[in-house]
């Protein structure tokens, strides 16, 4: 039997997508517009304005990463598709030459983590009116509908910490003109992260990750993923925030009924 690879090895890869691009799978094509943007002051630490509301823009404030979690259970099985990666990995390389706009640095990466932890607990707690400036009109709607049919235990754990993801990757990248010229970029990423949820284990997860059984008798801890898809302009002048048009979690498959997945839109 093959042994497995440390998490080590495929944080290296994840920094190497990182480090200039990163990639794996297919995208759908969106008509929504970006919302309105921030500027970032001039020396400010790194900060992303996650949309735009009538008093302001919401700003999602990146720092240091940290990972107080001991993943010694998790090994990596797998890997992510390579020939998606790096045609990714070069469509982010040519938004950075073109655009200057660097969706391998740390200062993205950590945005999109906290982007994922602030909108999966105000969607834990049924706090949907607050998503709004983090998230598209449409996908405010959307995550309220779908979160509906989860049971309360279910819904409690869609919150997702920052300690609970363990590895994140860049699905996809493009950039569209509409017919006014203003240019836009949308940058799919996918999250993997432990839960307790209980439930069918997630294809995609167990695809790349395997958790060791609790010896001590506490809840079992398994991996799951969610889809997230940001937003923004780049025309010259343009402010630049980004902004959520697409929201998916693992746990939703779980629920009866579910209704039709947002992302085949």
């Amino acid at each position: 039997m093959q042994r497995a690879r440390s998490l080590r090895g495929l944080a290296a890869l994840s920094l190497a997508a990182t480090a200039r691009p990163g990639a794996l799978s297919a995208r759908r094509e969106k008509g929504q517009a970006a919302a309105a943007p921030t500027q970032r002051p001039s020396g400010a630490p790194g900060c992303w304005g996650v949309g735009h509301t009538h008093s302001g823009s919401r700003m999602l404030c990146s720092g240091p990463g940290r990972d107080g979690r001991d993943l010694s259970a998790v090994s990596a099985v797998g890997s992510p598709d390579p020939l998606t990666w790096l045609r990714c990995r070069l469509i982010i390389l040519l938004v950075d030459l073109y655009f200057e706009v660097d969706l391998a640095s740390e200062e993205f990466h950590s945005g999109a983590k906290q982007a994922l932890v602030q909108v999966s607990r105000l969607m834990s707690t049924g706090r949907f009116h607050r998503l709004k400036g983090l998230v598209s009109d449409e996908v405010m709607e959307y995550v309220e509908n779908r979160t509906k049919a989860l049971s309360r235990a279910q819904m409690e754990r869609l919150s997702v910490t920052t300690d609970d993801i363990i590895f994140q990757l860049p699905e996809d990248v493009t950039v569209v003109f509409d017919g006014h010229g203003r240019k836009f970029c949308s940058i799919v990423m996918r999250f993997w992260f432990l839960t307790t949820l209980e439930g069918p284990e997630d294809p995609e997860a167990t695809r790349i990750f395997r958790v060791a059984p609790r010896q001590d008798g506490g809840p079992q801890e398994k991996v799951a993923t969610a889809v997230y898809e940001f937003k923004r302009e780049l025309t010259e002048g343009a402010r630049p925030d980004w902004t959520v048009i697409t929201v998916w979690h693992w746990h939703w498959t779980l629920a009866p009924q579910a209704p039709t997945d947002h992302r085949s839109h």
